[in-house]
């Protein structure tokens, strides 16, 4: 019998601190068959914590690794996220010399107010205070649109998710990624087999 080759893609969820990058990536996981995730969150927790270019690339090396464990063992689609810095083209530009050239891979750009992200911020478990918001807000460069710019060798979902509800967030994302998550009723291209 022949074994098919699995066409191996990453979904990179991005996005400023209070976006819902986990809570999205937990969410997808749920829908994708032969799925995996892995959240740079968790695989960078270290301490002391010193943030800069020699940890970046330690954590980019180190999720890359278990991204290629995940594809190794046949998890086709890799979900993963928190992990640019400042979400702009230069930093994915370096992300992905650690992936094989081959990887097809969709970004996911998470968008939402200021007030919603503070109020996301501050209702969950993680510590928070006024002066680490906005400090971890100014690592973003205002306007940066490098990301969406340079979508040539992936594919790009802006989604602004300040109104939006978890499902509705994931419909969208649904809808833009039908090769991945086909309507209900369909298959799934070559698995000949109904999403339930």
């Amino acid at each position: 019998m022949a074994t098919e080759q699995l066409t191996r893609s990453l979904i990179l969820v991005t996005g400023e601190e209070g976006v819902g990058k986990s809570t999205l990536m937990s969410a997808l996981l749920a829908h994708t068959p032969g799925g995996a995730k892995v959240d740079a969150e968790d695989v960078g927790q270290v301490n002391p914590f010193e943030f800069g270019p020699d940890f970046l690339d330690m954590l980019w090396r180190n999720v890359a690794s278990v991204i290629g464990n995940f594809w190794d063992a046949g998890y086709a689609t890799v979900i993963t996220g928190s992990l640019l810095d400042g979400d702009t083209y230069d930093s994915f530009r370096q992300f992905r010399q650690y992936l094989p050239s081959s990887v097809s891979i969709q970004i996911v750009h998470l968008h939402a107010s200021k007030p919603e992200r503070d109020q996301r911020r501050i209702r969950r478990e993680k510590p928070s205070s006024k002066e680490w918001r906005d400090r971890v807000d100014a690592a973003y460069p205002p306007d940066d649109t490098s990301l969406r710019d340079h979508a040539t060798d992936y594919g790009y979902i802006a989604i602004d998710n300040t109104a939006l509800e978890l499902d509705e967030t994931l419909a969208r994302v649904f809808a833009a990624l039908p090769d991945l998550y086909p309507a209900p009723g369909s298959t799934r291209p070559g698995s000949g087999t109904h999403l339930k």
